[in-house]
């Protein structure tokens, strides 16, 4: 599915000019969204498309409750005669901190990881609500019931992964057994918190600003994002790089405590959640992204072998 002349005629017909450049800007592979950089009437923007119910609806919802912090804005939204919803934001000048991480020394990344960690402690602050899940509508659950809706649903994940006859059963069922003897380490949310679900390089923009250090300028990319528990967004950056360099982790938690200090639960129910977030990705990616079920198991596999040294990656 591609709406690139559908773009074009959207942006001509709302600024009465002709598009000078219109080109992919997202992962279209896994077929969630389509994402397009836009320059028309002397302005570029970003404009996100769509394929799935209630996504447009989440970042209309959440961006513009972060705009006095993070850079994103959203320029206008409505839907194509098709029924695709679409959302156009302003264009953030600078990079995907995925794009350019290799490039960067130790010092820029303690730097960027100690911002990133005060930016999503914003995030997680901006209102606490006595209940989890989805924020509007009616899928709302009471904070008691927590505990036993992750038991019940990393059931549900562990049945998709054993109905779909994947390879790699040497990887995933150790996991899966380390996983089940970990609920009892679940823990009772006191609030529910923003919570985006998605969040690593791909989802961030750095760029110079006011002066010759990289800054985060962005948080992009809120259409996963419920009330939850929030240590399932620093999970996230353990899987793709607190494992891999340690020290990243120190600066990130020294951002984050500026706004909001992490109790010794998080280090409590860090395997259960190191372990699931694993499991999770790998009972639905093997059909959609061979990559990203390859680099799940990979992760996984790297997890078993510090599961006995895991206090090494505690929050201190």
């Amino acid at each position: 599915m591609d709406f690139y002349d559908e773009t074009k005629k959207l942006f001509e017909t709302k600024f009465g000019s002709e598009v000078l450049e219109c080109v992919s800007w997202g992962n279209h592979d896994l077929n969630r969204n389509l994402v397009y950089k836009v320059s028309v009437a002397a302005q570029s923007f970003i404009i996100k498309i769509f394929l799935k119910p209630n996504k447009a609806r989440r970042e209309s919802n959440i961006v513009p409750m972060l705009s006095h912090f993070n850079h994103l804005k959203i320029i206008d939204q409505g839907e194509f005669s098709t029924g695709q919803e679409w959302i156009i934001y302003n264009y953030v000048e600078g990079w995907v901190l995925e794009h350019i991480i290799d490039d960067l020394d130790l010092d820029q990344l303690r730097n960027l990881f100690y911002q990133l960690g005060y930016s999503l402690a914003q995030i997680h602050t901006i209102q606490d609500f006595d209940y989890f899940e989805d924020w509007r509508g009616e899928n709302h659950c009471a904070l008691d019931q927590y505990k036993a809706f992750m038991i019940q649903d990393t059931e549900r994940l562990i049945q998709n992964l054993n109905h779909s006859n994947l390879p790699n059963k040497d990887v995933l069922d150790p996991c899966i057994q380390i996983v089940r003897e970990a609920y009892d380490s679940i823990r009772t949310l006191k609030y529910g918190r923003l919570c985006h679900r998605d969040l690593d390089g791909r989802n961030i923009i750095v760029g110079f600003e006011h002066s010759l250090d990289l800054r985060v300028k962005s948080i992009i990319d809120f259409e996963k994002t419920i009330i939850f528990n929030e240590y399932f967004d620093i999970v996230g950056l353990y899987k793709k790089y607190f494992i891999k360099e340690p020290k990243l982790m120190v600066w990130f938690f020294k951002g984050y405590e500026q706004i909001l200090k992490i109790g010794d639960d998080f280090n409590q129910e860090l395997k259960f959640n190191l372990f699931r977030i694993g499991i999770d990705i790998c009972s639905w990616s093997y059909d959609f992204s061979k990559s990203y079920y390859e680099e799940t198991i990979t992760y996984l596999k790297g997890l078993l072998k510090i599961e006995n040294r895991l206090e090494d990656y505690y929050k201190a």
